[in-house]
């Protein structure tokens, strides 16, 4: 099998940009992580691939059926249906790899978020694709789910390409990483690096460090060349001046012999050689320099440090409630500065704990100092943090655009009428204002979903070198950001209608 991106070139219309100029990627069996930061065009490339997007020129060649699962799935289509229950051994397969069964699909409506991922694993899978593309598969999975889903993709033997945050997902999967990148209103550069998503990324770093050097060193020789050309020339004019017999009586006879000696000893000539010498050499490094890309060293990453301190917190011991669902939580107290992983699979109640946490806080008066981001923002949430923004006077807001850029995004969306700012781009103006507000206590709620890998990357070193001084309680399903950010876990557990929420060591320091 074989999927051929041949000089793709796209733009969206009014856009006043392409996004892909004269693109060409071929890919072959196996899989092939796709990442970048948000707006660099992971997911048009995707869909151009999958042929849901007709480029503006250049063309895709491919051989087989290619199927994309996108990160939101819509549910099953009367094709789907009749796949997945057509009796095929290849179909009850997956159905097992996957632990879905034919009663699971029949109340899909019902079924939580990883369950209806795997669902849409299932329903790609049962066409016997020879193409499978997957956009952020593992948004929302617990560490189960996501095993499940990588024993199942493991199987799949044709051409896979994948956009993910999830770098234990893409690790386990392939050795092959494309990394988009674009500056501005640039198109998209690309780079093919045939390593794990991990290694890739330091790789990409490494090089635009190396690159960036090479353009820098080229630059001061340049200037150092043109500096000598400067005093050259200088020495030249003060020579001339030595030269030049005005001034001098017609009488004197030995001035002007002096000077006609001087004239004819060839040391002026010396001069001008050396200052052509200099010349040459200063547009040899400019033809160079033209010849080498510079590559723009993003800023990242802002001091989070709170204004508001808060010394510590405390969470009464509580039974916790959400239907017929009790989760018990023993007395908790939170020293200032911790950075707390809270896990667990999906349904053990992280986010109702979270929740009810950040209620408590507010109820007794410290909503000041608490910055809550949950997974999923609603719409009125997302026009009050908006309305904030545009509130601000000229100088606050570039300094929160300022932020948001060090964080990894172009915030150009912020001023659009037309432009919808993403769910991460959303998560990251939180976090910028409410450092502009001198909050120090972070409630976050699955903060990497929606979130690129390279944006992750920063907050991670954020967090981990530059929040020091915050209190962070983090529900996440992603190992190695909690690895990155915490040094404390504390565990839900569920056992039928009821759980426990359990305090463990410094395990992740």
């Amino acid at each position: 099998m074989f999927l051929n991106l041949e000089d793709i070139c796209f733009s969206y219309p009014d856009s006043g940009y392409d996004l892909f100029s004269s693109l060409s990627l071929s890919f072959s069996d196996g899989w092939t992580v796709i990442a970048g930061a948000n707006g660099t065009g992971k997911s048009t490339l995707l869909s151009i691939a999958a042929g849901f997007i007709t480029p503006d020129s250049g063309r895709v060649r491919k051989s087989g059926e290619a199927i994309l699962c996108k990160q939101v799935f819509d549910g099953l289509t009367p094709e789907d249906w009749s796949y997945i229950f057509s009796g095929d051994n290849h179909v009850g397969m997956l159905k097992s790899s996957l632990s879905i069964s034919d009663e699971m699909i029949e109340r899909e409506e019902t079924l939580s978020g990883g369950e209806r991922k795997r669902l849409q694993l299932l329903a790609a899978l049962s066409h016997s694709p020879g193409i499978l593309i997957l956009d952020e598969p593992t948004n929302h999975l617990d560490a189960r789910s996501r095993e499940l889903i990588i024993s199942a993709l493991r199987l799949f033997d044709g051409v896979g390409i994948i956009v993910t945050h999830d770098r234990t997902f893409a690790s386990a999967l392939s050795s092959r990483t494309i990394i988009l990148d674009r500056g501005g209103s640039t198109a998209a550069s690309v780079e093919d690096i045939p390593l794990p998503l991990p290694e890739a990324l330091e790789e990409s770093s490494r090089r635009k460090k190396a690159c960036r050097s090479a353009y820098d060193a080229v630059v001061t020789r340049i200037d150092s060349e043109v500096m000598i050309v400067r005093r050259l020339q200088e020495k030249s004019r003060e020579k001339q001046k030595g030269l030049s017999k005005k001034g001098i009586s017609s009488k004197d006879h030995d001035a002007k012999s002096r000077i006609d000696g001087a004239r004819l000893s060839g040391k002026d000539a010396s001069l001008d050689g050396a200052m052509r010498n200099h010349a040459s050499r200063s547009r040899q490094l400019e033809e160079k320099l033209a010849g080498i890309a510079k590559p723009l060293m993003r800023k990242e990453g802002l001091t989070l440090a709170g204004g508001a301190y808060v010394p510590s917190l405390f969470f009464p011991a509580a039974q916790l409630k959400a239907g017929e669902y009790t989760l018990s939580v023993p007395d908790l107290s939170v020293a200032a500065g911790s950075h707390i992983a809270v896990t667990g699979s999906n349904g053990s109640g992280k986010t109702l704990f979270l929740q009810s946490f950040y209620d408590f806080l507010i109820k007794h008066g410290k909503e000041r100092y608490v910055l809550y981001i949950p997974q999923e923002s609603s719409i009125e949430e997302n026009e009050h943090l908006l309305s904030v923004f545009r509130s601000l006077d000229d100088e606050e807001k570039g300094m929160v655009l300022s932020d948001i850029f060090r964080m990894g995004s172009n915030p150009s969306s912020l001023f659009s009428d037309s432009l919808k700012p993403s769910p991460g781009e959303m998560k990251k103006l939180a976090l910028a204002l409410s450092r502009r507000e001198g909050r120090s206590v972070l409630l976050l709620d699955e903060p990497t979903n929606h979130l690129d890998v390279v944006s992750m990357r920063i907050l991670e070193k954020m967090f981990r070198e530059d929040g020091r001084e915050l209190t962070m309680l983090i529900v996440s399903h992603d190992e190695a950001f909690l690895s990155a950010c915490t040094d404390t876990t504390w565990q839900v557990e569920r056992t039928g209608g009821s759980g426990v929420l359990r305090i463990w060591g410094n395990d992740n320091a």
